[in-house]
């Protein structure tokens, strides 16, 4: 009778003593002090061999011998179930339910569901593929998805930088009803912020950390990019496709761990499928529109995160011009797809942060100048090694003169070319705004495996091409994580306020305050996430240069930073009092003395504040006064 029953009759029944099995191995490994994550992996892998031994042969009649794709098919499926498993149980331990029976029972819900599906329609199937046919036509695939899978382990608790910090913080403060632009000063586009919302939405519903989602988004992005490009570029083999594929995932993910989730990050990986499509089209081989649409659209996302971004789509198209000619079209899938996003976007910042336009432009366009840095600042950075080398590796060996006829080298160029363009038109200099140029040049450099004649083996074959390759991925390793060297100084002052306390930092450098008071859980207390208008401030003042307008603006940053801090009561008030990285800043300005310049700051810190340090770079005023609780008219960003 139960040989007669259904698949699904038996797989079940299979399954519950597969279950009982690898439910009890769990249920002693942590009676034996064995924690959550070892000993649901202990129960699993107990279960392994007998679920292969009694599906094969009774819940699915396999009567064949078994073969080597059939235990790569079956444990590709076991990878893919438990790892479903495995993010209900991190779920559950986020949400405070580590050692309960009925988290692993939830997973192994999720874990039966999913194995049945994949072992009838992938495993044990009569036409499934052969471990020979997969590692042939789907060698990319096999290698990138685990990859990622790795990677999002390995990465999962990296440190982000304060950029990427304020990002999710703004995040936190608008899911809660704090208003971008209107009690939030921040100079930047709404999208990155709201690029973040959903992450901070599916870590209160999960319990999950913030970063730990953005991580694995980021990572997840590199990945579907990589399959994008398995499926857009013209490859002599499946190796120089998995080699493209590769490539992409880690120019993706590890162009930089120090800066990991910057904008520049995001438009790279973005980007890399688009440079592909592009080459495609310059082919003349036309993508399905399906696919076309969808590498678009999340390119669109990437470049609307800064204007800049745009000279590369625009240079692009320019190369399509000039190769196409009187065959070029302006009206294709992705163009209407990117003008689409761009239009709806505007749309969205006028309709949901129109103070983006009206309050936070004109500051923009008054103040931020003066952050900029003389041209020659802009090459003082390790990522112009990168570019030197690419450029002299190709040059020299003359393997540029081969491959340029080549689509895929000729986009990749261009827009490693579109990148530099925004690096120098940002005229700041700055270490993360980089890693887009550097990243198409690693790309670039790769394309020798996966475009040359040779391919992979001339790649192999080059030496200064593999050192520069080379190169690109050593300098991201050896510097390594995010690490603010101010953490030194600002954290030991910021140690001493007390759990949950307040703290608001008054400097030019975001890096004085963050991600020092976030990582401690402590309440940040000023809207501004840097005073960024003072180097400006500080120059139109000792060039006598100032006007009505940066008269107008200094009033309203007084105002607003005495308002924050008459709210929030501060237990800590950190005020930076030199910054050597920003030399168009007067060395000689003190801010102190700016702020003070207000009576009712200068009143208001003098009654309540004891300034304990005044060294060479802070200045640290602790409150000696019982706080004070905001008055109705207060925001609420705390």
């Amino acid at each position: 009778m139960l040989v007669s029953s259904p698949p699904i009759v038996r797989f079940a029944i299979t399954g519950l003593g597969n279950t009982l099995l690898g439910f009890t191995v769990i249920l002693l490994g942590l009676r034996l002090g064995i924690p959550d994550v070892p000993a649901n992996a202990l129960g699993y892998g107990a279960g392994l061999v007998f679920g292969f031994v009694i599906n094969r042969r009774w819940t699915f009649g396999a009567n064949k011998p078994s073969s080597s794709g059939e235990i790569a098919r079956y444990l590709i499926a076991f990878g893919m179930a438990w790892s479903l498993n495995y993010l209900v149980v991190r779920t559950g331990l986020r949400a405070g339910l580590a050692g309960s029976p009925l988290l692993h029972l939830s997973g192994l819900a999720a874990y039966t569901a999913c194995f049945y599906l994949l072992s009838r329609h992938f495993v044990f199937a009569p036409d499934a593929p052969a471990l020979r046919t997969i590692l042939r036509e789907r060698l990319g695939e096999a290698v990138v998805i685990p990859a990622t899978a790795l990677a999002i382990a390995a990465l999962h608790g990296i440190a982000l930088t304060h950029d990427v910090a304020w990002q999710l913080w703004i995040a936190r403060q608008m899911y809660h009803g704090v208003a971008l632009y209107g009690q939030i000063n921040e100079l930047n586009p709404p999208l990155w912020f709201w690029m973040a919302l959903p992450l901070e939405w599916l870590a209160a519903i999960t319990g999950a950390l913030p970063h730990e989602l953005l991580v694995a988004a980021i990572c997840l992005l590199s990945l579907v990019c990589a399959l994008f490009v398995g499926n857009l570029g013209r490859f002599e083999g499946p190796v120089e496709r998995a080699l493209a594929m590769v490539a992409t995932l880690c120019v993706g993910i590890f162009t930089s761990l120090y800066d990991f989730g910057q904008r520049e990050q995001i438009v790279l990986i973005a980007a890399i499928p688009y440079a592909f499509l592009i080459a495609m089209r310059l082919d003349e081989r036309k993508p399905h529109p399906a696919l076309a649409f969808a590498v678009a659209l999340v390119a669109s996302f990437g470049f609307a995160l800064k204007h800049y971004f745009a000279l590369v789509p625009l240079l692009l198209e320019l190369l399509l011009l000039f190769r196409q000619r009187r065959q070029y079209r302006a009206i294709r899938v992705e163009t209407m797809t990117l003008a689409g996003v761009a239009l709806t976007y505007v749309g969205a910042i006028l309709l949901f942060a129109p103070d983006f336009v009206h309050r936070i432009v004109p500051m923009v366009t008054l103040a931020y100048a003066g952050y900029e840095s003389p041209l020659w600042m802009c090459f003082d950075e390790p990522a112009q090694v990168i570019w030197a080398l690419t450029i002299l590796s190709l040059g020299v060996t003359g393997l540029w003169r081969r491959l340029s006829g080549h689509a895929d080298v000729q986009a990749l160029g261009v827009s490693m070319v579109g990148f530099f363009l925004a690096y120098i038109a940002q005229r700041k200099g700055w270490q993360y705004h980089a890693i887009s140029t550097s990243g198409m040049a690693t790309m670039l450099l790769a394309s020798v495996g996966f475009s040359a004649p040779q391919r992979v083996r001339d790649f192999a074959s080059r030496p200064l091409i593999v050192l520069a390759f080379a190169v690109s991925f050593a300098m991201t390793i050896f510097q390594g994580p995010y690490f603010s060297h101010r953490e030194k100084l600002a954290g030991v002052l910021v140690d001493r306020v007390a759990k949950g306390g307040t703290v608001m930092v008054i400097a030019s450098n975001p890096m004085w305050g963050w991600p020092t008071v976030e990582d401690r859980n402590l309440v940040w207390a000023s809207r501004y996430y840097a005073h960024w208008m003072i180097p400006a401030i500080g120059r139109a003042r000792a060039d006598h240069t100032d006007s009505p307008a940066m008269r107008a603006l200094e009033r309203t940053v007084k105002d607003e930073t005495f308002a924050d801090m008459a709210c929030a009561s501060p237990a800590l008030i950190l005020i930076e009092n030199h910054e050597p990285n920003f030399i168009t800043r007067p060395d000689d300005f003190d801010t102190l003395a700016f702020f003070s310049e207000d009576a009712r700051f200068r009143d208001y810190l003098a009654s309540n504040y004891h300034q304990e340090v005044d060294g060479h770079w802070l200045r640290a005023f602790y409150r000696i006064t019982p706080r004070v609780p905001a008055a109705a008219s207060c925001r609420r960003v705390w």
